[in-house]
C-alpha cells in the first residue's frame, strides 16, 4: 500500500510538474508573438516615406530664346499660324510623353509659352502690375477683377445687414405706429398739420398720416397723379384708423364695405357737443343700393356681372362719416380741394376706417379731431389772418 500511494504521489508531482511547464512554455510563446508584432509595428513606422520627385527644369538655353527662335525649335517659320504652332506642340507633346520623357515635356512647354507670346504677356502685366499704385495691397486692376469675381459676396453681404438692420429698426427701435389716418380724393394735404395735432393734443407718439391724389368720376380738365390709384390702394392696405375723402370719391368706400357705421356715434354727439360743434358737421348718409343706382348704369359689363344682388338691408342708409363744408375749416385741418369742375360739391368726409385694429379708439379720435375744428381754426386764422375776407 505505501508503494502505491509514492508511486501515486510522485506521479501526481511529476503531471504537476509537467503542467507547470507546459503553461511556462505558452507563456514565452505568447510574449516571442506579441514582441515580434510590436517590432513589425515600429519596422514598418520606421519607413521612410517615398521621395518627393524632383521637379524637372527646362533647359537653360530655350529661357534665352525669342519669339523667332522659339518658332525655329519648333521647325515652324515666324510667320506661321497660332493653329500650326498648336499642332506642332500637340504632337510633340504626344510623343514625349509615350517616351516618358519628362525633360522634353519641359523644353518644349517653356518653348510654347515664348513661340505664343504668353511668356512676354505675363511679364508685360508682371512689369505693369509692379509699378501701378497699390491700395490697400492690390492694383485697380486687381480690385477689379476681385469684384467682378467676388463682388457678389458683397452685394449680398450688404443686402443681409440692411435686412437686417431695418428688421432691428422696425420691430426693436422704432416707435409703433400708434394711429394711421389716409386722405383719398382730389386734394393737397398738408399732412404736418394732423400730425402735430395727433401728437399735441390726442398724446399720440407716432402717427402715420398720409394722403393719396385720386380723380374719381370725370377727369377732364383736372390733373391726375398717374400714381394716386397705387398710392390709395396702399394706404387701404394697411387698414387706416382715420379715413378722409372728397365727395366723388367716398361712395366707392361705403360700397366696398370701408367704412364703419357710425349712427350710434352720431347720436352721441348731439347728446354731448354744443351747437356751435354740430354745427359745423353734417352726417354723411349712404348705402349700398344708392350706390348702384347712382353708379351701376355706367360700369362695363363685366363689373355690372360681378356685382352682388342687393340685400334688404342695402337699401337702408346709415351715416358713413361727417362732412365738413366750410373751406377754412378745412384748410385748417390742412386741406385744400383741386377740382377745377365746378359742378363737383367741394366738401370733405371724416370717417372711421372698419378695418382699423380698434375702432373704438379710431373713433374717438376722430370725433374730437371734428369737437377740436372750432380750435385749429383759430390757430390757422392766427397764421393766416386775411384767411375769412379771401373767402
Amino acid at each position: 500500500m505505501k508503494d502505491e500511494k509514492k508511486k501515486r504521489g510522485l506521479g501526481e508531482v511529476k503531471g504537476e510538474g509537467l503542467q507547470q511547464n507546459s503553461k511556462e512554455e505558452l507563456g514565452q510563446k505568447l510574449k516571442s508573438r506579441t514582441a515580434a508584432k510590436s517590432k513589425d509595428k515600429a519596422e514598418s513606422d520606421k519607413e521612410e516615406p517615398q521621395e518627393k520627385k524632383e521637379k524637372i527644369l527646362p533647359d537653360p538655353a530655350i529661357e534665352k530664346m525669342d519669339r523667332q527662335e522659339a518658332m525655329e525649335y519648333f521647325g515652324l517659320p515666324a510667320w506661321a499660324s497660332k493653329e500650326d504652332l498648336d499642332d506642332k506642340f500637340w504632337k510633340l507633346g504626344k510623343t514625349y510623353s509615350a517616351q516618358k520623357d519628362e525633360q522634353k515635356l519641359a523644353d518644349i512647354s517653356l518653348a510654347y509659352s515664348i513661340a505664343s507670346g504668353e511668356r512676354d504677356r505675363k511679364e508685360e502685366e508682371k512689369k505693369e502690375e509692379d509699378e501701378a499704385k497699390h491700395y490697400l495691397g492690390k492694383t485697380s486692376k486687381q480690385w477689379k477683377d476681385f469684384f467682378h469675381y467676388e463682388g457678389w459676396k458683397f452685394i449680398v453681404a450688404i443686402a443681409v445687414i440692411i435686412g437686417g438692420w431695418a428688421f432691428i429698426n422696425y420691430y426693436f427701435l422704432a416707435p409703433r405706429v400708434d394711429v394711421r389716418m389716409a386722405s383719398i380724393g382730389h386734394f393737397s394735404q398738408d399732412v404736418s398739420i394732423m400730425e402735430y395735432y395727433l401728437k399735441d393734443n390726442l398724446g399720440c407718439k407716432n402717427p402715420e398720416v398720409r394722403d393719396a391724389d385720386v380723380v374719381s368720376g370725370d377727369s377732364a380738365d383736372e390733373e391726375v397723379d398717374e400714381y394716386g390709384v397705387q398710392k390709395a390702394t396702399n394706404l387701404m392696405a394697411v387698414h387706416p384708423d382715420i379715413l378722409v375723402f372728397d365727395m366723388p370719391t367716398v361712395p366707392v368706400y361705403v360700397n366696398s364695405g370701408d367704412l364703419y357705421i357710425l349712427d350710434d356715434v352720431y347720436e352721441q354727439m348731439k347728446a354731448s357737443w354744443s351747437k356751435e360743434d354740430l354745427a359745423r358737421i353734417e352726417p354723411y348718409y349712404y348705402s349700398k343700393a344708392r350706390f348702384y343706382e347712382e353708379f351701376l348704369d355706367d360700369m362695363p359689363e363685366t363689373y355690372q356681372d360681378a356685382m352682388e344682388p342687393l340685400k334688404e338691408e342695402d337699401h337702408v342708409d346709415h351715416i358713413y362719416g361727417f362732412i365738413i363744408r366750410d373751406k377754412i375749416d378745412q384748410a385748417s385741418l390742412g386741406y385744400k380741394l383741386l377740382w377745377k369742375n365746378q359742378n363737383i360739391e367741394r366738401i370733405i368726409i371724416f370717417g372711421v376706417g372698419a378695418g382699423s385694429s380698434d375702432v373704438n379708439k379710431a373713433t374717438e379720435r376722430m370725433t374730437k379731431i371734428l369737437e377740436d375744428i372750432d380750435v385749429l381754426r383759430a390757430e390757422y386764422l392766427a397764421d393766416h389772418p386775411y384767411a375769412e375776407s379771401e373767402d
